[in-house]
């Protein structure tokens, strides 16, 4: 049975958590808040359940696919015009990195109507919605995306379309659109055919996986979380339009790790990440890399227009005739809205590993976690 708690107390106890393992006040909120956006929404993969595995430990020097954290690194910049900006994260918290990057975005869009910037050298940044999301409340377009390339292969990777070897991380790519009435349109999606990390909380859970989504260390499909070595790309590894989804992850890689300058000629070893920091005809990554956009909606005729046809599609959508096995067509952002409001009545639940893990960080470092029930 699963306990629940609510965001309030689950958001005292991650910023607590974060600043006890040395990061600054301000980057463990902005940080927390991100987690909590996920968990609230039921994006468990990349939730609160994260906050042990990929931040807190990877802090410790454990961080082989994700990066290891250095507290408090600067957040430097390296090119800037007017519109754009090309930001090194220094190995930095991910999370709060792109908070601060997102945060510029929208500055520049705001003064000139359009904002990009890039971020090399980062880690895992969690969630890419809720950075697309940050600029919908005022009144503009979002876009957030991260990647990674390993060169040398790296196991619990997405294999190429027709490859053996797995070399890209899921690169993951959101949108994010303000509507008038309606919940905002969120978009927010791997461009493999599922994460890596929620393979891994399937099996948590006991679960087996489609045998469409994964390979195993004999590059044949399996159903066993466990076994799993090799993610697919969008669409499979060698039919049913894969090859859309491999070039969807190119081409998110060329906006995140290319475009950002992540991959380049002298990367500092310890910061390539993969199964060898070597480099690869000439190059390797130094960090994951991220992007991040925003444009004004005023930029292209009235912004409540604009929201009120997004509505107008939207409500349209929702009208149409469901499917066998469907309660009704949903428009991107629209499930993850209607657990917003329930998990920020009812708490959010949590059981197994992603408990254990709160309860060891709450022995680590001596900080109570409140459970409602």
């Amino acid at each position: 049975m699963p306990h629940t708690i609510s965001a309030e107390n689950l958001r005292k106890f991650s910023q607590a958590v974060f600043e006890a393992s040395g990061i600054n006040a301000e980057d463990a909120a902005r940080a927390t808040d991100v987690l909590i956006w996920a968990s609230l929404r039921g994006v468990d993969t990349h939730g609160i359940r994260n906050l042990k595995r990929y931040y807190i430990d990877s802090a410790a020097g454990v961080g082989r696919r994700d990066g290891v954290i250095i507290p408090n690194a600067p957040l430097t910049t390296e090119h800037e015009s007017a519109t754009t900006a090309a930001l090194n994260a220094n190995g930095g918290l991910g999370l709060s990195v792109s908070c601060r990057a997102m945060d510029l975005t929208i500055n520049k869009a705001r003064e000139q109507g359009v904002g990009i910037v890039t971020v090399r050298n980062s880690t895992h940044f969690g969630p890419a919605g809720y950075y697309a999301h940050m600029a919908v409340e005022h009144d503009m377009l979002g876009f957030a995306a991260t990647g990674y390339f390993f060169p040398h292969g790296q196991e619990k990777a997405v294999v190429p379309f027709g490859g053996l070897l797995a070399m890209f991380s899921t690169n993951p790519l959101a949108m994010a659109c303000p509507a008038d009435q309606c919940p905002p349109f969120i978009l927010d999606m791997s461009t493999s055919m599922i994460p890596v990390n929620r393979i891994e909380m399937l099996e948590e859970l006991g679960k087996r996986i489609p045998l469409n989504w994964a390979l195993d260390a004999n590059h044949q499909p399996t159903d066993n979380p466990a076994a799993f070595k090799k993610v697919v790309p969008l669409g499979g590894a060698t039919e049913y339009g894969g090859h859309k989804g491999h070039g969807l992850m190119l081409a998110g890689w060329i906006l995140t790790g290319l475009l950002s300058g992540a991959w380049c000629q002298s990367p500092t070893p310890d910061r390539v990440l993969g199964s060898s920091s070597e480099t690869k005809n000439g190059f390797a990554q130094e960090g994951i890399g991220h992007i991040f956009a925003a444009v004004r909606l005023d930029q292209f005729g009235d912004p409540t227009t604009i929201k009120r046809g997004l509505d107008s599609m939207i409500r349209t959508l929702n009208d149409s005739p469901p499917a066998p096995g469907f309660d009704q067509v949903l428009a991107p952002g629209q499930p993850e809205h209607a657990r917003l409001l329930d998990r920020t009545k009812n708490g959010i639940p949590l059981s197994g590993a992603p408990l254990a893990d709160l309860r060891s960080l709450e022995e680590e470092f001596g900080i109570r976690l409140e459970l409602d029930e």
